[in-house]
């Protein structure tokens, strides 16, 4: 669009200003002022997984151990009394078995007359130092002091009445003085070490783990 502002005249020149418009277009309206700013992106870097173990503890049942245990208990007895009594009945156990044999059941009892040990036997005599002997015998295995005491006792009675009435059994017996009277020192003997002798007790135990 031209306007013009004015023309003028100067002799022979012309000058002619015009003042033009143009439009460039539509405007369109700016609302404010809008700052564009770039976007900064931060990327992490890919991480692993956690690997989480996971222990599982089982528990298994198991038997109780039975321990089995054994306890042996033993008792050891030493009496000497005991042993005296038994050492005087075996001697006159065999004594007694000697003469018996040596002199036998073929005759009467008082004969015949015979020797063991150098002192004269018949076999009645060799039966009574049997029975006696056994007693004894029995009396020191099972260690009883108040048949030890009873059974020296009649031996030594016995013993002392044929060692002084030597004569009046010489017949029946063929008993010698001498022999009664080691009769009487042995029952002595016996009785002494019963009434007087101390026992010893030992006890022990034992224990013996199975599995």
């Amino acid at each position: 669009m031209s306007n013009p502002e004015g023309s003028q005249f100067e002799g022979n020149q012309f000058d002619r200003r015009e003042t033009t418009f143009e439009t460039a277009g539509p405007i369109t309206p700016v609302m404010g002022h809008t700052a564009v700013v770039a976007e900064d992106r931060i990327v992490a870097a890919p991480v692993a997984p956690a690997v989480v173990e996971r222990v599982v503890v089982q528990q298994v049942p198991v038997a109780p151990v039975q321990v089995e245990r054994v306890r042996t208990a033993s008792t050891r007895r030493f009496a000497l009394d005991a042993i005296i009594a038994a050492a005087v009945g075996v001697v006159l156990l065999i004594i007694g078995l000697l003469a018996v044999t040596r002199a036998g059941f073929d005759g009467p009892m008082a004969t015949p007359v015979v020797k063991v040990l150098g002192f004269t036997h018949t076999t009645s005599l060799g039966l009574i130092e049997i029975v006696v002997g056994l007693f004894l015998l029995v009396v020191g295995a099972t260690a009883e002091r108040s048949g030890a005491i009873f059974m020296g006792t009649v031996l030594g009675i016995a013993a002392f009445v044929g060692a002084i009435q030597a004569t009046s059994f010489h017949h029946s017996l063929a008993l010698q003085s001498g022999f009664a009277w080691l009769l009487v020192v042995a029952a002595v003997a016996v009785i002494v070490s019963a009434l007087a002798m101390p026992r010893f007790l030992t006890r022990s135990t034992v224990v013996q783990t199975l599995n």
